[in-house]
C-alpha cells in the first residue's frame, strides 16, 4: 500500500488497513482527542479519536519524521543515561 492510494480511501478502509497492516508505535492526547500512531509500510498513520464521540474522527498520514516530535515526550531514556 502506497501513501497516495491510502489517502484516497474512505475512513473505514483506512482504519482497517491501519489495524491489519500497521505497527503500533505510540499514542498521545491533546484536549478531547486521543491519537494513535502506526507505521504502515513506508509512511506513518495517525488515528484521531474524540473522547466525546467515542470513535475515530480523522485519519492522517505522513512521511515527514518531524511530525513525530509530539510522540518523543513518551520516550524514556533514563536507563540509558545511568
Amino acid at each position: 500500500m502506497h501513501m497516495h492510494l491510502f489517502e484516497n480511501l474512505d475512513l473505514h478502509s483506512k482504519a482497517c488497513i491501519t489495524w491489519r497492516q500497521g505497527v503500533h508505535l505510540g499514542y498521545r492526547s491533546k484536549g478531547n482527542y486521543y491519537m494513535c500512531l502506526y507505521r504502515v509500510n513506508d509512511f506513518y498513520v495517525e488515528l484521531h479519536y474524540h473522547t466525546c464521540v467515542d470513535g475515530i474522527v480523522a485519519i492522517h498520514c505522513f512521511i515527514c519524521e518531524d511530525q513525530l516530535q509530539a510522540y518523543l515526550e513518551q520516550v524514556d531514556i533514563s536507563e540509558l543515561l545511568n
